[in-house]
């Protein structure tokens, strides 16, 4: 997207039929298609193009299909009276019953017309965006480097000087975690080839401070800064109804019921920019008195525009992220809450089937899990999952390494050569293996343990990261970061 861009993706009722007729819809703007019928009519579409090649779908996917049927049946009183989309099964590909438009009533033939072009219209979008999809793919395992500059699961050395580094910066009293502005995320962020990205940092008010002249401050001194337009608060998911943009002045604050306050960033790319104004951003919080409490949460939002229907690449997401999610809610914690993570109430662990998904539609994953995926089953442009998971930090520096495990999980998953352990460490997992070892929470592990307790850490990194640098940062956060209990 070029400077500027919003994600939006709509479908304009202008098309020609298959007589050469243009048709197009009335001036005044006739919603023909709102936005949530067409993603249900794009995926009815999208089965059954595919049935014209596999006449023998998973029973699932017939099960799936005919849902969706009587959804646009029983909501909007659509298919065969309106003409949509053929009523056929897998394996016919004849075409529709011109019969259907002559029992109509001749005043909804027009109607009847250009919804059929407009079904159409859709689905030669879904063949785009899928042809679109697959060749980015392509892209993200061209660009996977094939020779390792350094492996934590081959060389456990690699992974102790790492380690040791960070140990030293936190005695010595140094920023313990680094923090990148020039290509920060090796490509994985980058606006060309890579991966759109945004932030939501909740924060609360330190007490004695107060609340409502905080909240002033931060918003002029956001728009002062130039990362906003305005020097205001704005309501709840405000970001969300407006649009969202690429622009770098387009940070907003908004108010959130169980913190003080919710700054949402613009889609952001891996750009000096990027990073300095979220350092700026965390740096004007902090100073009027804003903190990151125990209550508070961080979400990263990611790009999954070539995720497209393959479920495939949904059940590779899950099961790395269910073989890693101990280590994953260990790297959510912020450090600075004494080694503790917020608690799941709104980012409870997703429940993962190891046999994986055949269909979409069985990816249990929505607002309030880890992995909140409901954003991304959909496809198209506009196609992003939200890392939930993270706990609230104004530290750029924890951002940063989060926001980049998140885009490395994503990455990870559309390059098909991923590995996950056999055993999954769901959350808590480690804490019960060292109480079931006679170990103490708080004992320093070493030897053989202590190689144990960072097998899963180090495997990860492996799997979502190439470059040295991008691995050290990852293992700072393991540093400063403890095991959580289930």
């Amino acid at each position: 997207m070029g400077s500027g861009s919003r994600i939006d993706h709509q479908h304009h009722l202008v098309a020609t039929s298959a007589a050469g007729i243009t048709i197009e819809a009335p001036a005044g703007g006739v919603d023909l298609m709102p936005a949530e019928q067409r993603q249900i009519l794009e995926r009815a579409l999208q089965i059954q193009s595919g049935w014209r090649t596999n006449p023998h779908p998973p029973l699932e996917e017939i099960m799936e299909y005919w849902g969706l049927r009587g959804q646009l049946r029983n909501q909007y009183g659509m298919w065969n009276g309106h003409g949509l989309i053929q009523d056929s099964e897998p394996g016919d590909d004849s075409a529709e019953d011109d019969r259907t438009a002559a029992v109509l009533p001749d005043q909804r033939a027009p109607d009847v017309t250009v919804q059929r072009a407009a079904s159409q219209q859709v689905l030669d979008e879904v063949s785009a965006e899928h042809r679109a999809a697959t060749a980015l793919q392509e892209q993200v395992r061209e660009q996977w480097p094939t020779d390792e500059a350094v492996s934590y699961t081959d060389d456990f050395d690699a992974f102790q000087r790492d380690y040791d580094a960070a140990r030293e910066r936190a005695e010595r009293g140094e920023q313990v975690i680094p923090y990148m502005t020039e290509n920060a995320t090796g490509g994985l962020g980058a606006r060309d080839g890579g991966r759109g990205f945004g932030v939501e940092i909740e924060f609360d008010i330190e007490p004695g401070v107060d609340r409502q002249q905080a909240i002033q401050n931060i918003a002029r001194e956001l728009r002062d800064a130039g990362l906003s337009r305005t020097a205001r608060q704005y309501d709840y998911h405000a970001q969300m109804s407006a649009g969202y943009t690429d622009e770098p002045n387009a940070w907003r604050l908004e108010s959130d019921c169980t913190v003080a306050g919710e700054l949402v960033s613009p889609i952001l790319y891996d750009e000096p920019q990027t990073w300095n104004n979220l350092a700026r951003a965390c740096e004007i919080i902090q100073r009027n008195g804003g903190r990151a409490s125990f209550s508070t949460g961080g979400h990263v939002h990611v790009g999954m525009h070539d995720f497209d229907h393959d479920v495939a690449n949904h059940t590779r997401l899950m099961q790395m992220y269910k073989a890693h999610e101990d280590v994953l809610y260990r790297l959510a914690q912020n450090p600075a809450s004494e080694g503790r993570h917020r608690g799941t109430s709104w980012c409870s662990p997703n429940p993962v089937p190891s046999q994986g998904y055949t269909a979409i539609s069985q990816i249990n994953s929505f607002h309030g899990q880890a992995l909140n995926l409901s954003g991304a089953r959909r496809g198209g442009q506009s196609a992003h999952g939200e890392f939930r998971l993270w706990d609230g930090s104004l530290n750029p520096r924890v951002i940063q390494t989060q926001v980049k495990l998140s885009l490395g999980m994503a990455a990870a998953a559309v390059r098909q050569d991923t590995t996950t352990p056999s055993a999954r460490m769901e959350l808590g997992s480690h804490r019960e293996q060292r109480r079931q070892a006679g170990l103490g929470q708080r004992r320093r592990l070493s030897g053989d343990d202590w190689r144990t307790s960072t097998a899963n850490f180090r495997q990860m990194v492996d799997s979502l990261f190439q470059r040295p640098e991008d691995k050290a940062q990852a293992t700072a956060l393991f540093h400063e970061t403890r095991w959580q209990r289930r």
